[in-house]
């Protein structure tokens, strides 16, 4: 074998120890790890505290080293920082243009540095993304400039990164990869993997690493895709790697290793060897298995050492606690319709009880705008928003019963917000230079607009008041129907704003105000890709904010051509299945992901019984407890029949 395994036994052997050892210089450091409960440690004769000069919250999302060994450390929403050889604190490097743009006063923090790369022919110049957006600098990070990428998008999620002269090649969350010049920008996706949705319309797997090797551009991917390799720039090949896990593993980074490629992974590390195309496990001891599977461990670098190339493994699992730790965690919940309720709210309460379910969804807040039972608001009243309907009679029937009660609240598609103040709060036109209008139905409103924000807390709270157990914000988002590209969002203070963060915000806001779980819904596929500037549901961003999050699994709503290596029967149960394990790992376990699932019958072939079954295996089977069933009338019977035998 051509690298020195002792090395990495020595690894892994040392990590099975305590993480607490004294502290110690910086003289010979050999590995880094982060642990979710003990921050970022190093060890060169023992492990010791490398914390100092990081914020106490740090959530790092990579490690590389130039090749003088100085180390650089990128995190979620603390900036990049630099570890000069020798030295023993780290030393931040961002500049206040990564900054997160917020309109909250007391929020300083900074954008996910979601890739990184140190030019290969010139170790001062660095590139990273911030998610959507390029920065280059040329000087170790003293300064940074941002790049200018042609015929951007908007909305392409930077993941990877590697340079070549003045070609950056970049993977996305669902775009592919690109070649991003002074001139142009293409696409190079011919041969990598992708899931198609209807007809041709696809989306890309994410590329989590990228390397040019000996002209050779390898590029590494997310959920077992594995490693491609591509020796025109334009066409690629399949390498297998045998994992075990193939719905899990991923790919961290690519490194060379004389004359072969080491390929590390969610699970360790893999050697190809180009000129015989063989893939082999790197050998390693039960030490470093056991460390791989241990959930105190998220990332572990190793600095290079002689031949010895540095190596950075990142497990593509979190601990997922929040289940057990937070008070929205192990909620099975139905959705009750107003129809519903007025028509046979006894028929609905026996289904609850029969078939175990322990929360009930019922909407406080519809897409009108209209607040379905009386609240204490202002607003609310000037605007002819609230119902004259009584709601405590119901919340009292369904605590006495242990039914947690989860409100529904439709945050900015509000037609009576829309349409009050002289429209003052309306996503605006410009081209018509009037209340922007997309699908005949919906009116939306600005969700810059401080004061939508504030009206939708304050509705929540009063909600909260009566005695609801925890608010759930849908349609939070901006729209996605109709002539999107002519919405004018007034109330945007600094213009490069990301969606995302605007909707953060808003949570974040709420959490503080509500004093009870908040929790959002999403689209479906927000839980597979990173789509965070389309229309700002970035579930990663957004889960730091929220107690749970919905995403709509349901699988009649991906495409036609969407898993048709699946039958008809069992492709209810791959779509969840593989739907909570991306949420899981997008918002690394720190939320509920209580997936919306289908209780109603539509563009379902298989309808019955056995789909409401397999979805709930899925659940399970991809790692989540909670979920919720959606069925627009209210109608449950068929999840009464799968699960009571009725």
């Amino acid at each position: 074998m051509l690298v020195k395994k002792s090395l990495y036994f020595c690894l892994f052997f040392l990590l099975a120890f305590s993480f607490s050892g004294c502290s110690t210089n910086n003289s010979n450091l050999k590995f880094i790890a982060f642990l979710h409960d003990d921050g970022i440690k190093g060890y060169s004769s023992q492990w010791f505290d490398l914390s100092d000069g990081l914020p106490r919250d740090l959530i790092p999302e990579h490690i590389t080293e130039d090749f003088q060994g100085n180390v650089y450390l990128t995190s979620e929403f603390s900036g990049i920082f630099r570890l000069n050889k020798g030295e023993t604190k780290w030393e931040n490097i961002s500049s206040p243009i990564f900054k997160r743009r917020t309109q909250l006063p007391d929020v300083h923090e900074f954008r996910d540095i979601s890739a990184l790369c140190i030019d290969p022919e010139n170790q001062s110049r660095i590139v990273i993304a911030t998610k959507h957006t390029l920065y280059e600098s040329k000087d170790r990070g003293k300064s940074w400039q941002r790049i200018n990428v042609v015929d951007n998008k908007n909305s392409y999620y930077f993941t990877s990164l590697a340079l070549e002269k003045d070609t950056i090649y970049a993977g996305t969350s669902f775009n592919g990869i690109l070649k991003i010049t002074s001139k142009a920008t293409e696409e190079i996706n011919n041969g990598i993997p992708k899931e198609f949705y209807v007809g041709p319309f696809h989306f890309c797997e994410e590329v989590s690493a990228l390397a040019i090797i000996d002209n050779t551009l390898y590029a590494g991917f997310l959920f077992g895709k594995g490693l491609y390799k591509s020796e025109d720039r334009k066409n690629w090949q399949k390498i297998d790697i045998p994992f075990s896990d193939t719905a899990r593993a991923s790919i961290s980074a690519i490194y060379k290793s004389k004359n072969s490629i080491l390929i590390t992974t969610s699970e360790g590390v893999f050697e190809f060897n180009p000129s015989s195309g063989r893939v082999e496990k790197f050998p390693l001891k039960k030490e470093l298995q056991e460390m791989l599977r241990d959930d105190r461990v998220n990332i572990i670098f190793s600095k290079a050492e002689g031949e010895n190339p540095a190596l950075f493994i990142k497990k593509n699992t979190w601990k997922y606690s929040a289940e057990k730790t937070s008070p929205a965690g192990n909620k099975r919940a139905l959705y009750v319709s107003w129809g519903m309720i007025d028509k046979d709210f006894e028929g609905f309460l026996s289904i609850v009880e029969r078939t175990g379910f322990n929360a009930v969804v019922i909407d406080s807040k519809d897409d009108q705008g209209m607040i379905n039972f009386k609240v204490d608001s202002k607003i609310a009243s000037e605007i002819k928003a609230i119902k004259e309907r009584d709601i405590t009679s119901i919340i009292e029937r369904l605590h006495k019963k242990g039914i947690y009660i989860i409100a529904r609240h439709v945050t900015f598609k509000d037609k009576r917000l829309y349409e009050a103040y002289g429209n003052k709060y309306a996503i605006w036109d410009k081209v018509t230079n009037k209340p922007w209008v997309g699908l005949p139905r919906e009116r939306w409103c600005d969700p810059f607009s401080q004061f939508v924000r504030d009206y939708n807390i304050e509705i929540a709270k009063a909600t909260a008041k009566l005695g609801f157990d925890e608010i759930q914000f849908d349609y939070i988002r901006t729209p996605t129907d109709g002539l999107v590209g002519r919405c004018l969002y007034r109330y945007k203070t600094e213009s490069d704003t990301f969606k995302s963060e605007i909707l953060g915000d808003f949570i974040q806001q709420a959490a503080r105000e509500c004093k009870i779980p908040i929790s959002l819904d999403i689209y479906g596929f927000n839980a597979w890709y990173k789509f965070g500037n389309i229309m700002g549901q970035d579930i990663k961003f957004l889960s730091r904010f929220a107690s749970a999050i919905y995403p709509m699994v349901y699988p009649s709503h991906f495409g036609a051509s969407f898993y048709k290596r699946y039958s008809e029967e069992d492709r209810p149960y791959y779509i969840v299945r593989d739907s909570a394990i991306r949420a899981i790992y997008h918002s690394k376990g720190r939320t509920v992901i209580r997936l919306w699932i289908q209780g109603w019958d539509y563009l379902s072939p298989t309808w019955g019984p056995d789909y409401i079954l397999k979805q709930i295996k899925g659940v399970h089977d991809g790692g989540g407890i909670s979920y919720s069933f959606w069925s627009p009338s209210g109608d449950h019977s068929m999840v009464d029949r799968a699960l009571s035998n009725r």
